[in-house]
C-alpha cells in the first residue's frame, strides 16, 4: 500500500507528553463549554457553534491545509473563491455540530421538531425480511444525532466506536451518544464479533460508517474520481447475513433543523463473492459521494481520506450496476 506524501506536511505533534497535554486541554475546554452550552437553547448553541467554527478556521492551519488540498482535487472546476467559501462554511458546520451535540438532550426532548425523515419507511420494509439491516452513514451534517434517529424510528441495534485514546475524552463523547436503542462497542473489543452476530440474528440495525480511512479491512474504490481506501464491512456483513443495506445520510437545513434521507442500496440475494463485495462497496461510495456533492460544506473535509493509495496507480475497478 502506497501513501500520498502530500499529507506529510500536515502531520501533528505525536509525542506522548504533548498528546496527553493536548487531550487534557481538550477535556477541560469541552467540560467548560458543555456546562455553559446547556444554559442556552439549541438555536443559540447553533450560533455559538458557528462562531466557534470561524475561530477554529483561523487557528487550525493543518486541518485547513488538509481540507484545502482535498477540496482542490475533488472540485477542480471550482474557482478559488468558491473553494474558500466552502471551507469556511465547512468549519462553521463542524462547530455547529459540536455545540448541537453538547446539548443533544435538548434536541432529544423536541426531536420531531429538530429532525425530519425522507423515505424512512424503507427501514421498516427491510426489517420485515428478518435478517437485520446495515444502516450506512457518512460524516455529513451532524452524525452524532443518529442515536436520536434510532429512538425516533423505534429501532434497536449497535455500532462500533473507535476510541480517541484518552479515557476522560472518550467518556465525555460516549455520554453524548448514550441511548437505550443503540449499543456502542469499542473497536477491538473481544465481545464485538458476538455483538455483531446477535445484532443481525435479532433482526436489529447495525450502524456503519464507511467514509473514513481507518484501521479496518478495506479495499480501494473510486471516491470523487480518486482511489480511496474504503471499509468493506458493509458489503461483507450484507453478504454474510443476507441483510439489506440502507443509507441514512443527514444534512442541516437552512432553518437549522436536520433531515435524514434513507435509500435502499442493496438487498439479498447476494452472490457472496469478493468481486461482488468490491462492486457493492463502490455502489455505496457512489451514493455517499452524490450526497456530499449536494451538501459539500457539511462533510468533514479535514479527515485524511485519500492518505493511503494502491501500489499500482493504474489499478482500476471494473464496476457494473448490481
Amino acid at each position: 500500500m502506497a501513501r500520498d506524501t502530500h499529507y506529510d506536511k500536515f502531520k501533528k505533534e505525536k509525542s506522548s507528553i504533548f498528546r496527553s497535554f493536548r487531550h487534557f486541554l481538550e477535556y477541560v475546554t469541552l467540560v467548560f463549554i458543555y456546562k455553559l452550552a446547556n444554559i442556552f437553547p439549541v438555536a443559540w448553541n447553533q450560533k455559538f457553534g458557528a462562531l466557534f467554527g470561524r475561530f477554529a478556521y483561523g487557528l487550525s492551519s493543518k486541518d485547513r491545509g488538509i481540507a484545502e488540498y482535498q477540496i482542490d482535487f475533488c472540485f477542480p472546476d471550482w474557482t478559488g473563491e468558491e473553494k474558500k467559501k466552502l471551507l469556511k462554511d465547512n468549519f462553521r458546520n463542524v462547530g455547529t455540530a459540536l455545540f448541537e451535540t453538547l446539548v443533544i438532550e435538548k434536541i432529544r426532548k423536541k426531536a420531531h421538531y429538530w429532525i425530519r425523515f425522507q423515505n424512512s419507511e424503507v427501514v421498516y420494509n427491510c426489517l420485515k425480511e428478518g435478517n437485520g439491516l446495515v444502516l450506512m452513514f457518512g460524516h455529513v451534517g451532524n452524525w452524532e444525532l443518529l442515536s436520536v434517529v434510532y429512538e425516533m424510528l423505534d429501532i434497536k441495534g449497535m455500532t462500533i466506536n473507535s476510541a480517541i485514546g484518552d479515557n476522560k475524552l472518550d467518556e465525555l463523547l460516549m455520554s453524548t451518544r448514550k441511548s437505550d436503542n443503540i449499543v456502542t462497542v469499542a473497536r477491538g473489543d473481544k465481545k464485538a464479533a458476538r455483538a455483531i452476530l446477535s445484532c443481525f440474528r435479532n433482526n436489529e440495525v447495525f450502524l456503519f460508517a464507511m467514509d473514513q480511512d481507518t484501521r479496518v479491512k478495506t479495499v480501494f474504490v473510486n471516491f470523487f474520481g480518486r482511489k480511496a481506501a474504503t471499509a468493506i464491512g458493509a458489503a461483507t456483513f450484507a453478504q454474510k447475513f443476507r441483510a439489506p443495506v440502507v443509507s441514512a445520510f443527514g444534512a442541516r437545513m437552512e432553518d437549522g433543523t436536520h433531515k435524514y434521507f434513507f435509500q435502499l442500496l442493496s438487498r439479498s440475494p447476494y452472490q457472496g463473492s469478493h468481486d461482488e463485495a468490491l462492486q457493492l462497496t463502490q455502489q455505496y461510495n457512489d451514493a455517499l459521494e452524490q450526497h456530499i456533492r449536494q451538501y459539500p460544506s457539511q462533510w468533514v473535509w479535514f479527515h485524511r481520506r485519500w492518505k493511503n493509495q494502491p501500489d499500482d496507480e493504474s489499478e482500476t475497478l471494473s464496476y457494473t450496476s448490481l
